[in-house]
């Protein structure tokens, strides 16, 4: 390993520019060399290649062992996940200029620990609120024939990628391993998870009556006036059949698992079957 730096006013090996460099590496390949074993591994080590080879130029042996333990098992987030990069390479710096209770298993911990709870809050939240809500917004105007909303929920999506994993990127640098504690014990995380949560379902909704036809052609008379079974319906409760449906295949999901296949399958029967007796 490097000799330790005695010169106090020596305080970062990593510049500004190396840091956008491997965000911006991270960025454009984090979904490219995914693979079973590993995952997102090799893109981690990709970003971190030229913040390695600058950290450990003078000691090869410590520049494979840190490249070793950034292609190993890696999988979270791809925006919010970045904080973990910014951390690495924080306590790797910190490692390559001779502090010692900065070990090879702390970094490889800090990783692992953090991969979880980072993807499970980044995919609540990007998923719930940042992709869902635009869609909602935006689709039904697409449909309508307007061009541009069909871009607008993509544009906003990538907008919002950039600017807060490059936020988190620069604030794992800065904070080191104290940053996503500091984040977490903040209260202000769960707060977000509450919002997202509570606004996902609110869209699932709206998305599911909006984007799930289905309608029944049952009808009966009564003298000189024929019914229709859905227009009862309707003055129950509007879209009762698409919510049924979607009902139905999340309790399935949730009892038997997600065999998407399969669902499809017995979508597709009991649609074919209703066809033929007259009821849809």
């Amino acid at each position: 390993m490097s000799e330790a730096v005695n010169n106090n006013e020596v305080k970062s090996i990593i510049s500004k520019k190396d840091l956008l460099k491997a965000w911006w590496r991270w960025t454009l390949a984090v979904e490219v060399p995914v693979s079973f074993d590993r995952m997102q591994a090799l893109a981690f080590g990709y970003s971190m290649n030229g913040i390695m080879r600058k950290l450990y130029k003078n000691d090869p042996v410590e520049l494979k062992l840190a490249m070793k333990r950034h292609t190993s098992m890696f999988n979270t987030n791809c925006d919010w996940g970045s904080i973990i990069h910014g951390i690495v390479i924080s306590l790797e710096e910190q490692r390559s200029l001779g502090e010692e209770s900065v070990t090879p298993e702390m970094i490889q911990s800090m990783k692992l620990g953090l991969m979880g709870p980072l993807a499970g809050i980044g995919d609540s939240v990007d998923q719930g609120i940042v992709a869902t809500i635009p869609l909602a917004i935006f689709v039904p105007m697409a449909l309508d024939g307007n061009v541009l909303a069909a871009f607008i929920p993509g544009i906003i999506y990538m907008v919002w990628s950039f600017v807060w994993s490059w936020f988190l990127f620069n604030k794992g640098y800065s904070l080191g391993r104290e940053s996503v504690l500091e984040i977490l014990h903040s209260g202000a995380i769960k707060k977000v998870i509450d919002i997202a949560s509570i606004v996902g379902l609110f869209m699932i909704g709206c998305l599911s009556a909006s984007y799930v036809k289905l309608q029944t052609i049952l009808e009966f008379s009564n003298g000189s006036e024929t019914t229709t079974v859905q227009s009862i319906l309707d003055g129950i409760l509007p879209n009762m059949l698409p919510f049924i449906v979607v009902m139905g295949m999340y309790l399935y999901i949730t009892k038997r698992g997600p065999k998407f296949i399969r669902l499809m399958l017995y979508t597709m029967v009991i649609a074919v079957v209703l066809t033929f007796f007259h009821i849809i």
